[in-house]
């Protein structure tokens, strides 16, 4: 694979990789060192590259896997036993508190989907892929992913006003606001 080949069919990656790289290491820096250091380990494998038959879930293999491997060589940071609790990167006020809530119930919840649910949610809510790019990187048809988005849509739903409905009428509205 040439330089330009390179540039015009591996580089733009790098924007949509960038969400996936940022919501798996969760720092901005981080996540742009770690995307350009992916791009200069597939720079390095460009020759790999035009073997593959499909390139963007390589791409995207690849990155997962760097990412994972970069959290396995951080080391977990001890909390000082004076602060048990501390909401970081959030103005005072309810609602960042309820705001910041909202959006650790959302995670939560995405985490505990099945496999496929988990992954196209976020592969398409939270790192922009399309349907195309989905279809490449899982193996699934359009139809079916789409079906396996609704479905795991509903579950968050579902979800989020069980746990919602168990406070006031407000925050039940306010979930199906979220969703």
């Amino acid at each position: 694979m040439t330089a330009e080949e390179f540039k015009e069919n591996i580089i733009p990656y790098s924007r949509k990789l960038y969400p996936m790289i940022k919501r798996i290491l969760k720092e901005e820096e981080e996540s742009r060192d770690a995307t350009q250091e992916l791009m200069l380990k597939l720079w390095g494998r460009r020759n790999d590259l035009g073997k593959c038959a499909n390139v963007s879930a390589y791409i995207v293999a690849v990155a997962k896997n760097y990412c994972f491997d970069l959290l396995k060589k951080k080391r977990p940071e001890r909390i000082n036993e004076k602060e048990e609790y501390k909401i970081a990167n959030l103005p005072a006020g309810e609602k960042s508190f309820e705001l910041k809530e909202r959006h650790e119930q959302v995670q939560k919840i995405i985490t505990n989907l099945p496999q496929k649910y988990r992954e196209v949610i976020q592969l398409r809510d939270i790192d922009g892929f399309t349907f195309e790019e989905i279809k490449e990187m899982t193996g699934f048809e359009i139809p079916y992913a789409r079906v396996i988005l609704s479905r795991a849509r509903m579950r968050v739903k579902n979800e989020l006003l069980k746990i919602y409905s168990y406070e006031n009428q407000e925050s039940g509205r306010v979930a199906k606001q979220v969703l």
